[in-house]
């Protein structure tokens, strides 16, 4: 499962600082609000992605204890693996709908509309949302009914869906590039920020010339 190197948190940063504390002119105040909400869904999709990714990693080195651990009982952290991965299809597809509606009255080169692999995502998101219903009326059918691990490893499977990991990461990274449009002060190809608690930060220095006003400047991170 590739694991994702984009700066996703860095983006949610930049979104937070101009839809709550930056003013800009030439952006209306419909677009601030979508643009957060968007990368409000890529950021969930983000990290449930990488649980998922982290619970596979700690399955295979599950079999790595000293085998007087093992003897106390195997764990099983792969059981909650759709948990984590039903939540990233869910934030995901949401964002890529919102996109395709948006890019009907906006100017917007959505990059992800065009992915081959995006009906599939799509597929996905539409067994888990009418899951209920089939199994309600005896409509069990083949394949697991919670999302799953398909037997090489290689991607995820409900039902009879199958997609890979590498084409669910690659809607994610598009995904990413195409909102930090956007942001364009936001730099796509910088280190990935760890998440965690949002800090704001505030800085300030006085310059006073003689026989002129004082001047100041304000920094925020």
């Amino acid at each position: 499962m590739p694991e994702l190197n984009v700066n996703i948190e860095g983006l949610r940063s930049q979104s937070q600082l101009l839809g709550i504390f930056v003013v800009e002119q030439d952006v209306s105040p419909e677009k601030r609000k979508w643009r957060t909400w968007l990368v409000h869904c890529l950021v969930k999709a983000g990290r449930h992605y990488s649980e998922a990714r982290t619970l596979i990693q700690q399955q295979l080195v599950e079999a790595q204890r000293p085998a007087t651990e093992l003897a106390q009982g195997r764990q099983l952290h792969i059981f909650d693996f759709a948990l984590a991965m039903e939540d990233c299809i869910t934030a995901l597809e949401k964002a890529v709908v919102c996109l395709h509606a948006l890019s009907r009255s906006e100017p917007i080169q959505a990059r992800v509309l065009a992915l081959p692999q995006r009906p599939r995502l799509n597929e996905f998101r539409r067994q888990q949302e009418h899951m209920h219903q089939q199994l309600a009326s005896g409509q069990t059918g083949d394949g697991p009914i919670i999302v799953g691990v398909t037997a090489d490893g290689s991607g995820m499977a409900l039902r009879a869906l199958k997609m890979s990991f590498k084409d669910l990461h690659e809607i994610i990274t598009t995904l990413y590039l195409d909102l930090c449009v956007f942001f364009p002060h936001h730099e796509v190809n910088s280190p990935r920020k760890p998440q965690g608690v949002a800090r704001l930060t505030m800085s300030a220095s006085l310059t006073i010339t003689p026989g002129a006003p004082p001047t100041s400047t304000n920094d925020e991170t």
